[in-house]
């Protein structure tokens, strides 16, 4: 997740293994605990205790292309230009729509890919930005000049047309970023919930985990607000894992050659094949918790993980390819805790 837009218009803005390319993956794992309970209310007790996960029902019977969305929520041009947005590497700007709603658009090679994780990881039970890729639209610029770019401009024409599609992010103005978190530090790290980001960001290769890009966001819930533990940036999902200068986004051929998901099984601990920003903590998850993931990941199917690649409007090629070497991960996970 970006940051909220900045200017003097904003206050608080956000506000391969074998594969099996048909069917349901399965697998007679028991359900394990899900997280906090809620509690009674009274002196003292949290009424909204802070989330890493949330069970959606059953998962077979999700939408993985609109995921969190709908088609009713999807933006709406021409987009009224806001301000540009020079944080993180990508070209981004922020814009509204002609129903009001203010967007984040992010160019270049992490769009699509984020767009696809976003829906893979809240069919898992993670909390995510509302996203959609727009392959053609407009900006519009009010006043007299057009401004200044120092990086969307090679990505818009002289009339504001897109040169090429963009991610868009709902920015929910009463969503407020409370800080980064830590992977070392993170309160919910016993749960099976913390297990399931950590196995979604190594099946996806999601090489770019450093802290910063983890969210603590508030959102107002029931009574109250309540604070959730969010991965705030997949773009650098589907490509090679690796370090510094050795990686690669939304790339079918790097991703597809990346090691298997898990290195091996030994008592208690599952440990994992992943390279990238915060090594150690994807290093391995208690094998409860991968058993609390296959639980639910058993029952995803290959047309929905395709669903969430056509949302991100992938070629038939890569279409097919990405979904089949993720569904592939996945089943390397939910077989291996057998």
């Amino acid at each position: 997740m970006a940051n909220s837009p900045k200017g003097p218009s904003f206050l608080a803005v956000i506000g391969v293994g074998t594969l099996v390319l048909t069917g349901i993956l399965s697998l007679p794992v028991a359900a394990a605990a899900q997280g906090h309970d809620e509690p009674g209310q009274g002196q003292g007790v949290v009424a909204n205790p802070p989330r890493i996960w949330e069970d959606r029902g059953p998962i077979e019977q999700l939408d993985l292309y609109w995921a969190a969305g709908s088609a009713e929520r999807a933006p709406a041009g021409p987009f009224t230009f806001v301000n540009e947005d020079m944080g993180g590497t990508n070209p981004k700007a922020n814009v509204r729509d002609v129903k009001g709603v203010l967007w984040g658009v992010k160019w270049d090679e992490e769009a699509q890919s984020e767009v696809a994780a976003s829906r893979l990881a809240w069919a898992m039970g993670l909390r995510v930005d509302e996203t959609y890729y727009v392959e053609k639209g407009t900006i519009v610029f009010t006043g007299s000049q057009r401004p200044t770019f120092q990086r969307i401009g090679s990505f818009i024409d002289r009339e504001g047309n897109f040169k090429s599609g963009a991610r868009f992010k709902r920015w929910i103005t009463d969503q407020k970023i409370k800080s980064d978190w830590s992977f070392a530090q993170n309160p919910m790290r016993s749960e099976g919930g913390f297990s399931v980001l950590v196995l979604m960001d190594v099946i996806m290769a999601n090489w770019d985990t450093k802290d910063s890009n983890n969210k603590l966001l508030s959102v107002p819930e029931g009574t109250g607000t309540r604070d959730w533990y969010i991965v705030g940036d997949y773009g650098a999902c589907f490509g090679k894992m690796g370090g510094t200068t050795s990686h690669s986004k939304y790339r079918l051929r790097d991703f597809a050659a990346n090691p298997p998901v898990v290195k091996t099984v030994n008592g208690d601990t599952m440990f994992l094949e992943f390279k990238g920003r915060n090594a150690s903590a994807h290093a391995s998850v208690p094998l409860e918790g991968a058993r609390f993931f296959a639980n639910r990941a058993a029952h995803l199917t290959l047309a929905q993980v395709e669903d969430a690649f056509r949302a991100a409007k992938a070629n038939e090629q890569d279409l097919h390819g990405f979904a089949e070497a993720v569904y592939g991960r996945i089943r390397d996970v939910v077989t291996k805790v057998q």
